[in-house]
């Protein structure tokens, strides 16, 4: 009879002997905790001499490569990876284990970039950027894949100005790019092999350089610029038809100058574009350029391809945390995000005539418009083909959009706002407030009471609603009893505010 102790040597042996030593690697590089690296591999070697050995010798089990390991452990990770491909990253951490800087990190990288395959940096203090970077100005990673590099956080990172050049010549396998908050400048010399370019708060690239980046990723599948400063119209001019780019299907354009937006979105051809997500702010006074205009139609060839069930506009009114006023608008694959110094309206029309101009001119495209305030204004701007279904208002102070939506009756106009509105939810906040409940029945009243049916107008009448929903921090009991005299078969719901 074996002892458990034999047992268990015999077991250890029969894995040995019957698993070819490759695939056993395989299965120890599967067992290894990109955060304990280190630590996970010593586990591994205290198996028996055999194994230890097996770790020692197998360059796959020292590809990936990381900062918290110590600079003696380190320099043993990049000769034990032998010529294998490697994996490196520098991320913040616990200081409590050795540490090797991202200076120093860098440094002892930039030996082996011919075998970079991946490399990703995160420092947690304000590092020494021109050393960081410098491996990427003076070496060749032909084999470099992945590049991410982000400096949220840093207090010095829009200091100097460090040129990084991709393309055949540097890095020409590189085709996932992510910079954020580095001092750095971004340009491509010849063709690349780009599938993702992300920059954020990058100050130092241009427009010229960015759109050089474009023209030369004809792959580009991914393109998200936010907050850089210097991408800015500076007169020069693109012919429109420059830049074709059949495999982009997710544009993120944030947080940029409007004339930039328009530029970009003018020289692409992206047809197959799945995504689009724009943000900027309208200048105030506005400029000359037009955010939304005939040359930008052509993102709108897929969004007919899927326009077979009419998809739902949803239209938000907002202000953010700093109070300014934001439009956010959503249709099909698009979404808009406009800060509004002065005339939000008008901007929201700008914007529904781009989408109605490019659409099907027979369509009927519902809305669902909600509001934290909501000026008698955004409720005029929809016309056909857009159709409000849905108002949502958040601000109960906001007395105006109720009375507008009154209109038809009080002042004898021959057609209704929103005429085909199915659904309302409103903020009256307290039972207790007679001034909101009085708004919201005489609207009520005025679109849907009986005295529409009976007077023998002639009137076209709005759609009957369906429902709608109140929030109060208390049941509105009688409040919903006098809507029900109303609309006996309305769909009442309650739910507390929103806060």
């Amino acid at each position: 009879m074996h002892s458990p102790g034999t047992e268990r040597m015999s077991t250890h042996r029969d894995i040995n002997e019957v698993l070819p030593r490759e695939l056993l690697c395989k299965i120890f590089k599967l067992s290894l905790d990109p955060q304990y690296l280190k630590r996970d591999r010593c586990r591994l070697s205290l198996v028996c001499r055999l194994w230890y050995q097996w770790v020692e010798d197998s360059a796959l089990l020292w590809t990936n490569i990381t900062a918290p390991v110590g600079l003696s452990y380190l320099n043993k990770s990049f000769k034990n990876s032998k010529e294998a491909l490697l994996e490196l990253k520098h991320w913040a951490q616990s200081r409590s284990a050795p540490f090797v800087s991202v200076e120093r990190f860098m440094q002892e990288a930039s030996a082996h970039a011919a075998r970079w395959r991946s490399l990703s940096v995160a420092p947690d203090s304000p590092p020494n950027w021109e050393e960081v970077l410098r491996p990427l100005t003076t070496q060749s990673a032909p084999k470099l894949e992945v590049l991410k590099i982000n400096g949220r956080g840093m207090s010095d990172w829009n200091t100097g100005r460090i040129s990084i050049t991709i393309g055949d010549g540097t890095f020409p396998n590189l085709d996932d790019v992510f910079l954020a908050c580095v001092p750095a400048s971004v340009h491509a010399s010849s063709s690349t092999a780009l599938r993702s370019f992300d920059i954020d708060q990058i100050h130092h690239i241009s427009l010229h350089e960015l759109v050089g980046i474009l023209e030369n990723s004809p792959h580009l599948e991914t393109l998200r610029v936010r907050l850089c400063w210097r991408v800015k119209m500076t007169g020069k001019t693109w012919s429109v038809d420059s830049i074709k780019l059949e495999r982009l299907v997710h544009i993120k354009l944030l947080d940029l100058d409007a004339s930039v937006i328009d530029t970009i979105l003018s020289i692409i051809r992206a047809p197959n574009c799945d995504k689009l997500i724009i943000s900027c702010a309208i200048p105030d006074p506005p400029s000359h350029m037009v955010l939304f205009n005939s040359s930008t139609g052509h993102l709108f060839q897929r969004f007919r391809e899927k326009d077979q069930k009419r998809p739902l506009l949803d239209v938000r009114v907002g202000a953010d945390e700093e109070g300014d006023e934001y439009l956010s608008v959503d249709v099909g694959y698009i979404h808009i995000n406009v800060r509004v110094n002065t005339n939000g309206v008008a901007q929201l029309q700008n914007i529904l005539r781009w989408i109605g101009g490019n659409s099907d001119p027979e369509g009927s495209y519902p809305v669902s418009l909600e509001c934290d305030f909501l000026d008698a204004g955004y409720v005029e701007a929809f016309g056909p083909p857009f159709h409000v279904k849905r108002i949502k208002i958040y601000d109960y102070t906001q007395h105006s959009a109720l009375e507008h939506l009154s209109r038809s009756r009080l002042l004898g106009s021959s057609a209704w706002p929103c005429p085909q509105l199915e659904h309302l939810e409103y903020d009256i906040v307290s039972d207790l407030d007679s001034r909101n409940r009085t708004y919201l029945l005489d609207m009520l009243k005025a679109r849907y009471g009986r005295e529409n049916i009976a007077d023998g107008s002639g009137k076209p009448l709005p759609t009957p609603l369906k429902s709608i929903t109140l929030r109060s921090e208390i049941r509105p009991d009688e409040l919903i009893r006098d809507i029900k005299e109303i609309l006996r078969d309305l769909e009442i719901n309650w739910k507390s505010p929103e806060w």
